[in-house]
């Protein structure tokens, strides 16, 4: 038996016993494995845990965790995986807030080496280790709802992506039936609970369908995508999606990959990005036209000065709305409800 300090938020479709057994041995490390971990060394810059319900807390040396292997792949964090193999007490690495451990392989500088943590062994249950996947959402291999998306993009990482989404879903609350997801990223709980307290009637994330990340095979993502896309609609009437991609659009998280797909294209009515940058927003605009899409407006750092939005508008002649100011939201606002085929309510 584990008994531990914190349950990771990645964790929160696992039904997890009170007193969960610990097992070590025979078996070939998987993302959304479940393990339990006990902190040995501490990283001052990166140690908050993100728990279920959004609560963080810092992590202390001694702690015992319950969390998930996985692996992350950003231009901004750390870049770790899941081991090939483990034994009891290895050391894993700290990836992700959302309890994703792994092996690190490389970081931002800013970071220093992520926190450590000695591996107790897997959860398991009835003789079975438990795994993230046989607890998450059913995938799909098509689509079942007709909800118009409408797709908030990014340069990469914490470029504004959340803060957009959310300021979309409380315009476009008040005239449509609107829920969220969250198609691509590493666990965490907060993006996905600003939509739903932004005012969406549900929201969920890839998490829900079993990933820790979506630093994971194409068809496994995209099918998560779409398990997501069906529950909502299996639940709600919705007129509208708002779907944030985390990471960037070029990135190993398979945004462009859940993008491409031709089911979730055809739902895909508006898209709108997030950079902090002139280049950034370029660089967007001209992919996602490769990829058949229009960019409908942009937002992020890059729109905070007249600068920035002046060259957005004139050198791309796309709109530079920032998501801080009201009135920019209700041109971004009006901007989307033109490209709805759902009529204002």
């Amino acid at each position: 038996m584990v008994e531990y300090e914190y349950e990771a938020s990645s964790l929160k479709k696992v039904d997890i016993d009170d007193n969960p057994e610990a097992v070590y041995s025979g078996h070939k490390p998987q993302s959304g494995d479940v393990v339990a971990v006990r902190i040995s060394e501490v990283n001052e810059s990166y140690r908050d845990l993100d728990l279920e319900g959004g609560e963080l807390v810092e992590l202390e040396k001694g702690d015992v965790v319950l969390g998930v292997l996985g692996n992350r792949s950003g231009v901004k964090g750390y870049i770790g995986e899941v081991p090939e193999q483990l034994e009891k007490d290895d050391l894993l690495d700290f990836l992700g807030s959302g309890g994703i451990f792994g092996s690190y392989v490389s970081g931002a500088k800013e970071l220093d080496e992520p926190c450590r943590a000695e591996f107790l062994g897997y959860l398991s249950k009835d003789g079975n280790i438990l795994n993230t996947l046989d607890f998450g959402i059913d995938h799909a291999e098509e689509v079942r709802s007709d909800a118009e998306i409408v797709a908030v993009v990014a340069s990469r990482m914490d470029a504004g992506k959340t803060t957009l989404a959310s300021n979309l879903i409380e315009r476009l609350s008040d005239h449509y039936e609107v829920a969220s997801v969250k198609f691509t990223g590493s666990a965490r709980e907060r993006d996905r609970l600003e939509m739903l307290e932004a005012g969406s009637v549900a929201s969920l994330d890839f998490v829900d369908a079993g990933l820790p990340s979506t630093v994971e095979d194409r068809d496994l993502v995209v099918s998560a995508a779409k398990g997501v896309l069906n529950r909502i609609h299996q639940e709600h009437d919705v007129d509208v999606v708002v779907a944030e991609f985390g990471a960037g659009l070029i990135s190993n998280y398979r945004v462009k990959e859940v993008l491409s797909d031709l089911d979730v294209r055809e739902r895909v009515s508006s898209v709108s990005a997030a950079t902090l940058d002139v280049s950034g927003a370029y660089g967007l605009k001209n992919i996602l036209e490769d990829m058949d899409y229009q960019l409908d407006f942009v937002s992020g750092p890059i729109t905070d000065t007249t600068v920035g939005r002046e060259t957005v508008e004139t050198d791309l002649g796309v709109p530079a709305l920032n998501a801080f100011y009201q009135d920019q939201m209700d041109e971004a606002f009006e901007i989307i409800s033109e490209q709805l085929d759902t009529e204002i309510q």
